[in-house]
């Protein structure tokens, strides 16, 4: 036989099989490109330690398979979050195969997720907000942009992504209807103060820019990338000497809003949290702080 007419014939593996139809059902739902990347490069780290032990169909998979996983990556030194995220990214996978009848398996049930320490980062405090609004006090177009993305931030809470793909036609109204996560709508509002803000950004930018068109505009009069956008908040909170990011604009805004009284099932539809979870863990004890502290005070 001539080496030309030779083959490499790959063995079949239903785990990875079920991967890629879990990424391609992922994408059907209109799961985000960097979503479904994340969760490709976690899920099928796992199917790989799986098939160098030998194992490549879903029943094969046992409690003590997913341990190994947990005890290698802890191993490596990984933080508490990518160990969670190692052991909860690969059981949302297996539950699709469970919901679509391709196991009836679960090894999952009877492994613990790991436990992750809470961890509470501080919303971003008045000063330092004042610093990063004096970084686009100017009146030339670039900072009244910087200033709006600041003001729509902060006013709304929204994701890095959901404020990326904001419409020119979005900032018209009081509300603004919103693509979240896994596809889901939210309604946001835009206070007085935010819209102003929008219409003189707008007014300003020298480039003609229509209802249906990216809000966000670059330098160069293209739309701003997501990668632009959070360079942009970044290089504010740098001259402001703030560290500082779109996460971080959104966590001061939920705890914001718990100070102004806002309960928590409201914001939670606000914001556009499946559960409270989030809220109680990682925003609400904030606020518990200042109640405390009043306390000692008064």
């Amino acid at each position: 036989m001539h080496n030309s007419s030779l083959r490499v014939v790959e063995s079949y593996c239903e785990l990875t099989e079920c991967l890629q139809l879990w990424l391609e059902s992922l994408q059907a739902q209109g799961a985000s490109l960097r979503t479904i990347a994340n969760y490709r490069e976690c899920v099928g780290a796992f199917t790989r330690f799986l098939q160098a032990r030998g194992i490549t169909t879903l029943d094969a998979v046992q409690p003590a398979h997913i341990r190994q996983w947990l005890i290698a990556k802890r191993e490596q030194g990984v933080s508490p979050e990518t160990l969670h995220n190692a052991y909860r990214n690969p059981r949302a996978w297996w539950h699709f195969c469970m919901r679509e009848g391709l196991t009836t398996h679960n090894p999952f049930a009877s492994v613990p997720k790991p436990k992750v320490p809470p961890k509470l980062k501080p919303p971003i405090e008045q000063t330092e907000l004042e610093r990063l609004f004096q970084t686009c006090s100017g009146r030339d177009w670039l900072s009244l942009r910087n200033r709006a993305i600041l003001m729509v931030a902060l006013d709304t809470g929204l994701r890095a992504a959901e404020l990326h793909q904001l419409k020119v036609g979005d900032t018209k109204q009081g509300c603004v209807v919103v693509q979240g996560k896994g596809g889901k709508q939210r309604v946001v509002f835009l206070s007085h103060a935010t819209r102003l803000s929008l219409k003189q950004y707008l007014n300003a930018c020298p480039f003609t820019l229509h209802d249906a068109e990216p809000l966000w505009c670059s330098a160069s009069g293209t739309p701003l990338t997501l990668h632009g956008l959070k360079g942009v908040v970044k290089l504010m909170g740098k001259q402001a000497g703030v560290k500082v990011g779109l996460h971080a604009l959104r966590r001061t805004h939920a705890v914001q809003m718990l100070r102004s009284g806002c309960d928590l099932e409201r914001l939670r539809q606000l914001m556009g949290h499946s559960t409270l979870k989030v809220l109680t863990e990682h925003y609400l004890p904030l606020t518990l702080q200042d109640l405390q502290q009043a306390h000692q005070q008064h």
